[in-house]
């Protein structure tokens, strides 16, 4: 699995996935877009974002790799299936902080 998350890694997504025993090319949106628009998250209407998320789906399926991606909530992953192979639904600072919330909540009922 090779994470696409930066310019560079765009721009060279063509040769990344024709590379033999890479399965998946994974995307990480948040880092991804702090490369390409300075900013995260991605609003998800940036065309520079758009293209930069098409061009790796369309590398991976060229080359017939899986492609994934990680979204921040269940109803994002729900969406995201339709078009990535695997989802990952939200990274381990956002679990942590989930769970410190609901802890927080049992503490104060």
């Amino acid at each position: 699995m090779i994470q696409i998350e930066t310019r560079a890694g765009v721009e060279n997504v063509d040769e990344i996935a024709a590379v033999p025993g890479v399965d998946v090319l994974f995307i990480g949106p948040n880092d991804l877009a702090q490369s390409l628009l300075g900013y995260v998250p991605a609003r998800g209407d940036e065309p520079e974002f758009g293209a930069a998320i098409d061009k790796i789906v369309d590398a991976a399926k060229k080359n017939g790799k899986w492609v994934a991606r990680l979204v921040n909530n269940g109803s994002l992953a729900k969406e995201a299936k339709k078009r990535f192979d695997t989802v990952a639904i939200t990274g381990d600072t956002k679990a942590i902080q989930n769970w410190y919330m609901a802890e927080i909540d049992v503490a104060r009922s």
